[in-house]
């Protein structure tokens, strides 16, 4: 990759191609890769591929936490941030509605449904993906989309090469991303609640992203630490996208309960079943909420240390 202009390395056909980045030693680990994957994640997204949707979710999350990190003129940071935060908000609602037309089909393998109240809830959130999908594309134009290749790369021509000030950027942003999951997990409670175990989830994953920034910049070691974020993500995204699909099967309930009565009872029944397997996740949690603050508690200290030696747990 050579060092040229936005307009220039723009061509357009459906899509503006993402910008070709100075080659400079942090542009090539930090920006010019996660710019790469959003850039084809967000092509199939728009295509309507779900695989494509979820990928171009990831790395505009991968990118939003790397563009604070790299430096540059404020303006160009936050005219960055804010045109990848579109792609990440544009894209969410249709990957919602994926996740849920995934869980359901694991649920119905277990819990299945009549033919009539299966295909009114599939109807239903089939319908709302379509809904979301035309937004997404409303939000994503290809004129959207060069403005957010042309940030990117004069940020890329802009930015410093200081790594101890980017170091420094890291470990305030991992502090205050344990931080956060620490205050998540003091409003979690001990009763189920989906609202409050959903924040914890966010947390968790905003302060995973966080180190994996810290490790490519070498801030530490770091890997272990996100080995048992990812654990208590997984396990507390399980809990939310249950419960996500429960509110669209009572949803498809009350829409029926006039046409059909037993449909509309079978699919109270499912969220019922849903419930239950919500709170069971929530149970599961909570022998490992300990483990999970005491990290939080450990990488919210000022200076961490702790994570500069290979054998950090």
């Amino acid at each position: 990759m050579r060092r040229t202009g936005i307009m220039g390395a723009l061509r357009w056909r459906s899509a503006p191609r993402a910008p070709s980045m100075a080659r400079r030693p942090t542009t090539d680990r930090l920006l010019a890769p996660r710019t790469a994957a959003l850039a084809a994640a967000v092509t199939s997204a728009l295509a309507g591929d779900p695989g494509g949707v979820h990928q171009a979710r990831v790395a505009s999350r991968r990118l939003r936490e790397v563009v604070p990190v790299v430096g540059g003129p404020a303006a160009l940071v936050m005219r960055a941030r804010r045109a990848v935060r579109d792609v990440t908000r544009a894209l969410g609602p249709v990957r919602e509605l994926d996740v849920s037309l995934l869980v359901y089909a694991t649920v119905a393998a277990s819990s299945p449904l009549s033919p009539a109240a299966d295909t009114a809830l599939r109807r239903l959130i089939v319908g709302r993906r379509a809904t979301a999908m035309r937004i997404a594309r409303a939000a994503l134009t290809p004129a959207r989309q060069a403005r957010l290749w042309t940030a990117l790369e004069a940020l890329s021509q802009a930015m410093p090469d200081d790594r101890a000030a980017r170091r420094r950027v890291v470990g305030a942003r991992v502090t205050a991303r344990a931080g956060r999951v620490q205050e998540a997990l003091r409003h979690l409670g001990t009763m189920y609640s989906p609202e409050r175990l959903h924040a914890v989830r966010i947390a968790v994953k905003q302060l995973r992203y966080a180190l994996e920034v810290a490790g490519a910049v070498r801030w530490g070691a770091t890997a272990a630490h996100r080995r048992d974020l990812r654990a208590a993500q997984d396990l507390l995204g399980q809990a939310h996208d249950l419960h996500v699909l429960g509110e669209f099967v009572r949803e498809a309930a009350t829409r029926l309960v006039t046409r059909s009565r037993a449909a509309a009872r079978d699919l109270s029944r499912l969220a019922r079943h849903i419930d239950g397997r919500c709170r069971r996740l929530h149970a599961a949690f909570a022998p490992k909420r300990r483990a999970l603050e005491r990290l939080a508690v450990r990488l919210s200290a000022p200076a961490t240390p702790h994570v500069r030696t290979r054998n950090a747990a």
